[in-house]
């Protein structure tokens, strides 16, 4: 199970939550059967412990972003918690013109995608004006 976390833990570091984003239970085996070599049959609940909890662990992360929210603004990007007024700031004060200056800015629309539209129509709307 050492082994294993510690695989997780090497292959985690120095990466960004959005690059993280996702990750299936085969593919975090892969790459601790890749490093470690395969487990007997009797420990491969070792391997697939180590990967509910970091899974577990993004999750939980997840859900305080979420949970830290509070009150009536618009909340557009749910993977990382990003507003639509702290989006907004962005596009008025940063002068940003794409969706991707906007992700590098607050990680909103680099977690699963779907508020990328969202984001788009305001910067369409900013442009417009």
């Amino acid at each position: 199970m050492i082994a294993a976390a510690d695989v997780l833990a090497d292959f985690i570091k120095d990466k960004h939550l959005r690059d993280l984003h996702g990750l299936q239970k085969d593919e975090l085996q892969h790459k601790i059967y890749e490093t470690v070599g395969d487990f007997d049959d009797g420990r491969r609940q070792c391997a697939d412990c180590c990967i509910r909890a970091l899974r577990t662990a993004f999750a939980d992360f997840r859900t305080r972003q979420i949970e830290e929210f509070c009150g009536e603004k618009a909340l557009i990007c749910t993977c990382f918690g990003v507003t639509e007024e702290t989006i907004q700031r962005q596009i008025e004060e940063r002068a940003v013109h794409t969706v991707e200056e906007v992700g590098r800015l607050s990680n909103a629309g680099t977690g699963c995608g779907s508020c990328r539209m969202l984001i788009q129509e305001m910067l369409d709307a900013a442009a417009g004006q």
